[in-house]
């Protein structure tokens, strides 16, 4: 013989298991301005490390959308990116935001890994934007400026003879 309290039980567990489900999106709170801003941040240097410009500009104010393609012009045919990632986040206040980001990165003729450190300002115009970006700290040359690259030395690739009597 069955329990008769079990469909009871059963159909209890469930209302509240419906009416628990029912309360958890009013429980959820809408996302920061801090966490908006890293959001279209990581958005923005994720889509330019893999050649998504339409993507980026997307999240460029619409003054700084020609220098920001200027200074990505040479990315994919000199300079590889290999890396980027958020390294850190001030908020001014609610409407401005500067957050560093730090780009690894290779000349395509030098297997030599380098590092940039980026300041980014974002300024929230109904979306965060990115108004304007400057080089903090690492290497130079991430943007095309002029760097003088040594040629390597060349290397005597043939071993010296020695004749043993």
């Amino acid at each position: 013989m069955t329990d008769p309290r079990a469909p009871r039980s059963n159909a209890l567990h469930l209302a509240l298991l419906l009416g628990g489900l029912c309360l958890l999106p009013n429980c959820m709170s809408p996302p920061s301005q801090a966490e908006r801003v890293t959001d279209a941040a990581r958005e923005l240097n994720l889509a330019t490390r893999f050649g998504r410009m339409d993507i980026a500009l997307g999240h460029t104010a619409k003054g700084a959308r020609g220098t920001f393609l200027e200074r990505r012009n040479r990315w994919g045919k000199d300079v590889r990116i290999v890396d980027v990632e958020l390294a850190g986040l001030s908020m001014q206040d609610k409407l401005k935001a500067t957050i560093q980001v730090d780009v690894a990165w290779v000349r395509n003729n030098d297997a030599t890994l380098r590092s940039t450190r980026l300041a980014q300002v974002w300024r929230d115009d109904g979306g965060w934007q990115l108004v304007r970006e400057q080089r903090l700290a690492g290497d130079i040359g991430l943007f095309g400026e002029q760097v003088t690259v040594d040629a390597p030395a060349p290397r005597d690739v043939q071993f010296p003879t020695r004749v043993i009597h």
